[in-house]
């Protein structure tokens, strides 16, 4: 009909009107479609892809566990020199790492499980060998020591007698194997064996000690661990129960609680102000790193997040550390954890006592801390909550203080000594890294991309409309005009 466009015209107007509105819709509300889309893929459920990477990490991302002994050169002449050390190692071991017993709770929207690990020592990139002799505190007479310190004088006799009828020393020389994973034989683990619980702190008997000994291909190294799956819209991986608790036994008031991420998923959307929470089941407790500074690995922007000064502070700087001394807590920089390791004297800190109380390093010689080398961060991409670089450093120490009723401790000086520390570092591969870049272009130009195709929708609609105007306007001027008769035949 003259005078009108097309329909077809009208409807592909109007189609693209639509389309030109559904475009600028998303591009205004890109970021919440973004990140639901990106929640979902993060979902942990029995067929998603990110369950069934967590169960069983990729092989091109290797982890490898790293120990630095701390040989004690000048042993014979304690107490009278100062403890120097020499850093042996790294004894590098490639760890695999598999999540197993897994139970689904979908009443919670958790699931748990429990962690084998699996160590193979990596000879060709450790910088010594397992049959290299080390000489260190006897870490099994220090602890019996410390045991009996709240003993009466008869008792504390006895173990004296003990301690000297069995030959120990303060120190100890043995292979770095021994120390590590294949541990050794000692008389004291044989009479632990018939002491009861209250005399051993309630620790299982062993016919060895190692540092390691028993962890490799365990399930109790982490324990039973409980997590969110993310179902109901709640940040998966964040740590609900452990060991059955939902709480930590060995602390009170707000030191334990139990909170933060397991270790695989972390918080999306983090800034400068954020804080980073992560539980440590070696620390038996949850851990706040603060923001450090941001860079770029591999083309990817990320946030720095590390254990500060804070982290382990005695309440000097930070009073509401208080509820996690235990009673010892006299050096800033050191976290007591002996009341989660059977009431051994164990304590942890950063490597070479870093961020520490000054007076640590005036009792050994040898430990020069370097933030470069003995950090413990997380390197984050801030919009996709994904670690691009892990290093997990610590160091564990021992508490040795004078015993009058022990002769073995008599003239010893009260001092944390170090044993050796420990590094956990992970880079992410390339592959990763550019399905990463991808990913992360996808979240800063969509919403470009959308508003560019908006205005695209928008032009083709005003084209189309002028054309079909100038259509119409065209057969209305050329329209011929009717005459008197042909009105009177076709009066319409």
């Amino acid at each position: 009909m003259r005078g009108r466009a097309p329909r077809w015209r009208v409807a592909a107007g109007g189609a693209g009107a639509l389309l030109a509105l559904a475009a600028l819709a998303t591009a205004l509300t890109w970021q919440t479609i973004f990140d639901a889309v990106l929640a979902s893929q993060l979902t942990m459920t029995p067929t998603s892809r990110s369950y069934h990477q967590w169960k069983q990490p990729p092989d091109s991302i290797p982890l490898y566990f790293e120990v630095y002994l701390f040989n004690w050169t000048n042993a014979d002449k304690f107490p009278e020199e100062v403890p120097n050390m020499v850093q042996l190692g790294p004894y590098r071991f490639r760890e695999v790492r598999q999540h197993v017993n897994v139970t689904w709770h979908n009443h919670n929207g958790s699931l748990a499980y429990r962690t084998l690990r699996r160590f193979f020592f990596d000879a060709a990139t450790s910088n010594g060998t397992l049959k290299d002799n080390i000489t260190t505190l006897n870490v099994i007479a220090a602890s019996a020591v410390y045991r009996s310190r709240d003993w009466g004088f008869l008792r504390q006799k006895g173990l004296s007698m003990g301690l000297a009828m069995f030959g120990q020393g303060i120190s100890v020389s043995k292979l770095a194997g021994e120390i590590l994973f294949e541990g050794y034989e000692d008389p004291l683990l044989d009479l632990a064996k018939s002491l009861p619980p209250s005399a051993t702190g309630g620790a299982p008997p062993v016919d060895r000690f190692g540092w390691f000994y028993g962890r490799n291909n365990s399930l109790d190294t982490d324990g039973y661990v409980e997590i969110s799956t993310g179902v109901d819209g709640a940040l998966p991986g964040q740590i609900l129960r452990w060991n059955h608790e939902d709480h930590i036994p060995y602390y009170s008031g707000h030191c334990a609680q139990l909170a933060g991420s397991a270790g695989e998923f972390l918080p999306r959307n983090l800034t400068e102000d954020s804080q980073l929470m992560m539980f440590v089941p070696d620390l038996c407790r949850t851990v706040h790193m603060d923001y450090v500074h941001s860079g770029e690995i591999a083309g990817l922007e990320y946030h720095k997040y590390a254990l500060s000064q804070r982290s382990f502070d005695n309440s000097t700087l930070s009073p509401s550390n208080t509820c996690f001394c235990n009673g010892q807590c006299a050096w800033s920089g050191v976290m007591n954890v002996s009341a989660c390791r059977f009431g051994s004297p164990a304590f942890i800190s950063l490597p070479h006592f870093l961020h520490g109380d000054p007076v640590l390093l005036d009792m050994v010689t040898g430990l020069n801390p370097d933030p470069e080398k003995h950090e413990f961060y997380f390197a984050i991409e801030p919009k996709l909550g994904i670690p691009l670089e892990v290093a997990a450093r610590f160091q564990v120490n021992v508490l040795i203080e004078p015993s009058p009723n022990i002769a073995l401790f008599e003239n010893v000086p009260r001092m944390l000594f170090p044993v050796f520390w420990v590094q956990e570092k992970v880079l992410i591969d390339e592959q990763i890294s550019a399905e990463l870049r991808i990913v992360r272009a996808t979240l800063d130009w969509g919403a470009t991309v959308c508003a560019c195709a908006a205005l695209a929708f928008a032009v083709l609609v005003a084209m189309a409309t002028w054309c079909m105007r100038k259509h119409v306007q065209h057969d209305l001027k050329f329209e011929k005009p009717k005459d008197e008769a042909e009105l009177k035949l076709n009066p319409k």
